[in-house]
């Protein structure tokens, strides 16, 4: 069974359910350049950015003997951190970030 039995070249249709639609960057109907828009929200702008200032954090840099050395001291629970330390530097990103 065939599907369509016409034959030789088919018609384009321009317009209509199933109509072929310009490529981008192509004329539209009024003449005009079609063109395709981008719209990036501030969450993947500033995730761009951390991107960029903290270059490649892949699973090759990180310092896999610390890792192990914390998840050691952790496991014995006597790990604990000097609370006013991890404020202070907490602080200085922080701030240091707002002010460029």
């Amino acid at each position: 069974m065939k599907v369509d039995d016409r034959k030789g070249p088919q018609e384009a249709r321009l317009s209509g359910p199933g109509a072929i639609q310009p490529a981008a960057g192509a004329a539209g109907p009024s003449g005009t350049p079609a063109t395709d828009h981008v719209s990036v929200s501030d969450t993947a702008r500033r995730l761009a950015q951390l991107r960029a200032e903290l270059g490649d954090v892949s699973v090759e840099t990180i310092r896999e003997e610390k890792v192990q050395g914390l998840r050691a001291v952790m496991a014995k629970g006597q790990y604990s951190a000097d609370i006013e330390d991890v404020a202070r530097k907490l602080l200085r990103d922080v701030v240091g970030g707002l002010l460029g």
